[in-house]
């Protein structure tokens, strides 16, 4: 497999004071209609798939219902009280207990809630961090399939040989293994190999990836939350996107089919890590320099726009490439 090296990815985006550079974003973004062929050599760095990865940890652990509690599996929650009302609900459906969960303990990812238990004197909970519903909906597809949940992240647990089954059969590329940073076992592969899979995952006819695709959409908010730039993005283009933030710079948007124009993807990988105004940014600064875009992305590009304001600093001027002023 490829290696991810940073002297090998761009320049984004760059602050500037009267033409003075501040700072310089590096990393990867990359545009795909479907049917079409990439040509960027990026795309063949490996990239740790992180919470990209989800839709298909989801998927093998084939134990969802219609009710919107399950979307926590699918979730990156920022543990506001809609996230916690919601994951009570998926804590009885699973039988589990906090100290069942093997995610680390964390306050919120939401600076409000997490300034709030604070506040009070609250500790960290292992149903604060982004990744509980995961770990939650595991132990209920344990119960559903008769496994054990006893050491139900380990990546010979015969749960977690399906997630791998699963995935090395979509990327259909060798694929590494690591281990997340919430504890489960996660997949490093191509950035090619990994918006090929979510391009499936936007065409598929399966009825339950279309299950899926339902339950995300109808729960927009509880899979990311308030103020979050993912669930910004599906909403405001009606939907007709699905889109999901990584841990560590990982950004991805999906158009789905039947909307006009071919189904597209886009991913973008911040080096610096995870900052939401840089990801968005990032998208920004590729499809704003971007032909031929489908209808929703040349949609999302004016979206992006209306917001700069928000995520460039005061007196600051944003460049992207090929780094003059943007107009």
């Amino acid at each position: 497999m490829a290696s991810f090296s940073l002297f090998q990815s761009g320049s984004l985006f760059a602050f500037t004071r009267k033409s003075i550079p501040e700072i310089v974003v590096p990393g990867v973004t990359l545009f795909k209609p479907h049917n079409a062929t990439l040509h960027q050599p990026e795309q063949h760095l490996a990239c740790v798939s992180r919470t990209l990865l989800k839709p298909w940890q989801f998927l093998a652990a084939d134990v969802f219902g219609p009710e919107g509690f399950w979307s926590m599996g699918l979730a990156t929650h920022s543990g506001q009280p809609m996230h916690l009302d919601a994951l009570m609900k998926l804590r009885e459906a699973a039988g589990a207990e906090e100290n069942d969960l093997i995610c680390p303990r964390a306050f919120p990812l939401d600076a409000l809630a997490a300034a709030h238990l604070r506040v009070f004197g609250e500790q960290q909970s292992r149903f604060h961090h982004p990744c509980a519903g995961k770990h939650l909906m595991m132990i209920a597809a344990c119960a559903r399939h008769g496994f054990s949940a006893d050491h139900y992240w380990d990546v010979d647990h015969p749960l977690q040989r399906k997630v791998l089954n699963l995935v090395g059969r979509e990327s259909g590329e060798k694929l590494t293994w690591v281990t997340d940073s919430c504890g489960l076992p996660v997949a490093a592969m191509t950035m090619r190999s990994l918006m090929f899979m979510w391009e499936k995952l936007a065409l598929s006819e399966e009825p339950r990836v279309q299950q899926l695709r339902a339950l995300w959409l109808d729960n927009v908010r509880l899979i990311g939350g308030q103020r979050r730039l993912d669930s910004d993005i599906i909403e405001a283009m009606g939907r007709r996107v699905i889109a999901k933030e990584g841990a560590d710079g990982l950004l991805m948007v999906q158009s789905l089919p039947g909307h006009g124009g071919p189904v597209a993807t886009c991913l973008v990988k911040i080096a610096s890590g995870y900052q939401p105004s840089y990801l968005a940014l990032a998208l920004w600064a590729l499809l704003s320099r971007t032909s031929g875009l489908p209808p929703v992305f040349s949609d999302l590009t004016d979206y992006l726009r209306s917001r700069l304001e928000e995520w460039v600093p005061r007196d600051q001027e944003l460049l992207i490439p090929p780094f003059s002023q943007p107009h």
